[in-house]
């Protein structure tokens, strides 16, 4: 819905002001089920697969694009999706992207900069995919109408002559405020004008207009997140200056009118004259995916990993990380968290699934060191405490207890264990470790070529630290070995011969045994393109052998 229809003027809970609550900005549109009705069969009552496209009006064909025009609309929209202080991405719908149990924050006017950073990584994709290939993107003219717009009240902006201020204030000043309100209207028109059909018209745009349009957004954007940084977090214990990226805001709106509208249940529509930003408590979610912004620059990552570690996002007693600081004091229109006790789901836990994305990207950031550190200091399931974990290491859980819960006798026991999305960074992590980033590629002449450039500490070819650790192992040679399996199905041992860590580094050569007993040997790092595909087709290769 738009603004005027879902910004609500209702009474605080202690009934002694009124304020604006984002309530019901999505509904369920009968018009369109209606339009889906025509394309039901007469013989099952099955509605098919065309009725789900954006189509073209009185019948017509469905609307298509090419994937890089999908994407390009997907940033434009999200990219005017953003705040009014250009920091997070506006929640127009029921919850945050990931965290649902901030569920309230929607209602609280609330953004996200989980939201803005993976915009980031998408317009840096669309730049990085038009400047490359150099080709035109043809999109529909209702977008372009759209893009027309808020480029022109970023004109505006940037003729505004506004200075980013030394010290944040909350209230948003008029200058963003104008440009918010104008991007708003500019993506709510948008929105109204495609609701059932594209008129099927469309604008070509070339491969620079397109690279200039996303390179100014991402300046933008960038300047959002510096923004937010700046603004900080707060909340017991936090007085917002950890230099960690906030993961919420919400917005007050401080001025507004009544537009004449009410909502279903008869209270007052409003639209909103000016607002003030309010600030959380920190998130782990925040700095995991603000370090996909900054995954090619080590230095940046290290300092975000010591000021995370060194934060309130630190369980100290189980060398742990909480899905969130703690939540004393805040709001329970923040969302259903607050119903729990700390250290309990998503109060102060420690949530696997978002504590493996964090592990994750250090390992993608090739922080070895530290990613090991948490590794093998009880952070993931291979070295956790069974007894304290309270189940197979095989299994992992929603969440564990932490050092927050009131119970000590619960601190560090998982529960709800599931196949949960922490098993699926398990598996990135695991291929990061042992086979690389990206074991294919294309060579200089244009050809397939495999290559493996695993990260493996040299611990687990022979602990001398860990008593209970198992055996090395050793080729005929007396070189240290250890051995996973590609594509499930061939087997590939690692022969270390300097005993040290292979850490991002490639094999000076490798033994390829085929099915038939026939051996090819390969000098140097990387495989050429006929035993490359070989080994992508798996059932020639009977093993690999690779020498460090």
């Amino acid at each position: 819905k738009p603004r005027s229809e879902k910004y609500v003027v209702s009474l605080t809970y202690d009934g002694k002001s009124e304020h604006i609550l984002q309530l019901e900005s999505t509904e369920f549109d009968t018009d369109k089920v209606e339009e889906q009705d025509l394309f039901k069969s007469e013989k099952t009552g099955i509605i098919g697969f065309d009725a789900y496209w954006q189509r073209t009006p009185n019948g017509g064909d469905a609307f298509t694009s090419s994937p890089i025009a999908k994407l390009f609309l997907l940033g434009t929209i999200k990219y005017a999706t953003r705040d009014a202080w250009g920091m997070g991405i506006e929640y127009e719908g029921g919850r945050p992207g990931w965290n649902d149990a901030m569920n309230g924050v929607p209602g609280m006017v609330g953004s996200g900069m989980p939201e803005t950073f993976e915009l980031h990584q998408l317009l840096s994709y669309v730049k990085k995919v038009v400047d490359t290939y150099d080709r035109a993107v043809v999109i529909p003219v209702e977008l372009a109408d759209m893009i027309t717009t808020v480029n022109g009240a970023l004109n505006d902006l940037e003729a505004s002559g506004f200075e980013e201020p030394e010290v944040m204030p909350f209230d948003v000043p008029p200058v963003l405020f104008t440009y918010w309100d104008t991007v708003a209207t500019a993506r709510e028109d948008y929105r109204a004008k495609v609701q059932y059909y594209f008129s099927g018209s469309t604008v070509s745009l070339d491969a620079s207009t397109v690279s200039a349009y996303v390179g100014r957004w991402l300046a933008q954007v960038e300047i959002g997140m510096e923004r937010a940084i700046k603004m900080g977090s707060h909340g017991f214990g936090d007085d917002g200056t950890s230099g960690i990226p906030p993961s919420y805001f919400s917005y007050n709106v401080t001025k507004w009118e009544l537009n004449g509208l009410k909502n279903d249940v008869g209270l007052p529509l409003a639209n909103p004259l000016a607002l003030s930003v309010g600030r959380f408590p920190l998130f782990l979610e925040g700095p995991t995916r603000y370090m996909k912004t900054v995954i090619d620059d080590k230095a940046a990552l290290t300092a975000m990993y010591d000021k995370v570690k060194a934060s309130g996002l630190r369980d100290e007693n189980l060398k742990m990380y909480y899905v969130s600081a703690s939540l004393e004091g805040q709001s329970y229109d923040m969302g259903r968290m607050m119903a729990f006790a700390p250290g309990w789901l998503e109060n102060q836990s420690i949530w696997s699934h978002m504590s493996y994305k964090y592990y994750l990207e250090l390992m993608r950031g090739k922080l070895y060191e530290q990613f090991f550190s948490e590794f093998r200091g009880g952070g993931m399931l291979p070295f956790m405490d069974p007894v304290v974990y309270g189940r197979s290491l095989m299994e992992c859980s929603s969440f564990l207890a932490s050092s927050a819960f009131p119970d000590p006798s619960f601190h560090g026991r998982g529960f709800s264990a599931r196949l949960s999305g922490s098993t699926a960074e398990f598996l990135s992590i695991w291929k990061l470790i042992f086979i690389g980033s990206n074991p294919y590629f294309i060579d200089e002449n244009g050809e397939l070529a495999f290559i493996l450039k695993p990260a493996v500490p040299a611990w687990m070819f022979k602990d001398d630290e860990d008593e209970n650790a198992a055996e090395p192992m050793y080729d005929e040679n007396g070189v240290l070995i250890i051995s996973f399996k590609l594509f499930a199905h061939i087997p590939v041992t690692y022969h270390n011969s300097k005993g040290t860590d292979l850490f991002d580094v490639a094999p000076d050569s490798y033994k390829i045994t085929m099915q038939d007993g026939s051996v090819e040997v390969v000098n140097g790092s990387v495989v050429p393109s006929d035993l490359a595909e070989k080994i992508r087709r798996i059932w020639d290769v009977k093993s690999i052998d690779a020498y460090f």
